[in-house]
């Protein structure tokens, strides 16, 4: 079966982190690899060496590996909702998601790193941080379907690991024998504690500027509310996310009632099974129901149970998870999970957060997987809709303690 590898590609991008794990992929047998661009036209990269782009973001292709190198073009792209939205797409679908040095950085805006494990380059790593990751200084760092390279030299370590992932460590250890690749650096001062104190400080000082400008623009992106004006408007404020409680009963009713009425093909129960239409999880230990505002109008609820059994108590499922179309495509999901996981972040004990979703609901895995959910299980024909049988996936969410 034919593995198929997109690389975003841009004007800047750093050659090697591209040309590295280019060349491994080149070598893997039945294997495509293409460059996406916004255009076919010839592109520079930060060396000044041209290539050619090999399609176009609106070339409905997807990828199994989806892969983000770095440069210091990227920083016009952090903010390039063309672009974020063409990685989001791609990535709800990917096999892997990955990105060699500080493609990190736009994983990462694009919503891809959240409570995930991922590096960079040595002189960006902190910056992962602001995107909510959690950065380790290793050459290649994978956390579940998230592959990432560290600077530069290390997409060819990735490129490596990455073709483990796929075909195994026999086919990674034929390229690498190919390529000859055993590497014997004349000098130990590729790494900030290896290289002498002088060198390290004139490196720092030559990227201080370009540290500090990508700085500055993720935090811009952290600082946007979620919730945007549909119309193009200004900015209005974020969603009022908070618990519901009594008084809310019959706005969750009615919520919940239109979401199994009107959309009943994104849930795995139907309008007329036998379960609660109120909130679910009124007068459960650790358990509770959320719920997004707008204009004092409850447009997103979402639940969280934590496992009754005393050997199971460190487990919490997340169910119902709602947002009314109308209010769709302006952040209140991520505004609700971010809420939920960073409350059950301070429950004693809990250590581990689960779903059930469609499997053909990709825009909420992309969602989820953005906040670090993980698949680890998959049931086909799990779910009878219509005249069909439909696959869900099992996703789960470690908590940091």
């Amino acid at each position: 079966m034919t593995t198929r590898v997109g690389f975003l590609v841009f004007p800047g991008l750093q050659l090697l982190d591209l040309a590295g794990p280019y060349e491994i992929f080149s070598a893997l047998s039945d294997c495509e690899v293409h460059l996406f661009w916004k255009t076919r036209e010839p592109l520079a990269c930060s060396a000044g060496m041209l290539f050619q782009p090999t399609a176009t973001l609106d070339y409905e292709l997807p990828v199994d590996v989806l892969c983000i190198p770095g440069g210091v073009g990227l920083n016009v792209l952090l903010q390039d909702e063309e672009i974020l939205s063409w990685i989001q797409r791609q990535a709800a679908t990917a096999q892997f998601v990955t990105s060699v040095c500080t493609g990190a950085l736009l994983l990462g805006v694009a919503g891809l790193l959240a409570g995930r494990r991922a590096t960079t380059h040595w002189r960006y790593l902190d910056l992962l941080t602001e995107c909510g990751a959690i950065p380790i200084r290793e050459r290649v760092v994978q956390d579940g379907n998230l592959i990432t390279g560290g600077g530069v030299t290390a997409g060819i370590d990735f490129g490596l690991v990455l073709i483990a992932a796929l075909r195994g460590q026999g086919a990674a250890e034929e390229i690498q024998l190919a390529m000859k690749y055993a590497p014997e650096p004349p000098f130990q001062a590729g790494r900030p504690d290896d290289a002498p104190r002088d060198v390290l400080e004139v490196v720092r000082c030559r990227t201080e500027a370009l540290h500090a400008e990508r700085e500055r623009m993720i935090g811009t992106w952290r600082n946007i509310p979620l919730s945007l004006s549909d119309k193009g408007e200004d900015v209005i404020c974020a969603p009022l996310v908070r618990e519901l409680g009594q008084d809310d009963d019959f706005a969750y009713r009615s919520l919940w009632q239109d979401a199994m009425q009107q959309h009943a093909q994104y849930f795995r129960i139907a309008a007329g099974d036998d379960v609660p239409v109120g909130i679910p999880t009124r007068g459960a230990n650790d358990s509770f129901t959320l719920g997004a505002f707008e204009k004092n109008v409850l447009v997103g609820i979402v639940s969280l149970e934590r496992d009754r059994g005393l050997k199971l108590r460190h487990k919490a499922l997340l169910f119902r998870m709602f947002v009314a179309p109308e209010a769709a495509g302006r952040g209140l999901g991520r505004s609700l999970l971010q809420a939920v996981l960073s409350r059950a972040q301070e429950i004693d004990n809990l250590r581990s957060v689960r779903l059930t979703v469609l499997e053909r609901n990709h825009r909420a895995r992309a969602l989820y997987r953005s906040l670090g959910f993980v698949d680890f299980a998959l049931e086909p024909d799990a779910v009878h809709m219509d005249t069909d049988y439909v696959a869900e996936v099992q996703m789960i969410r470690f908590l940091k303690k």
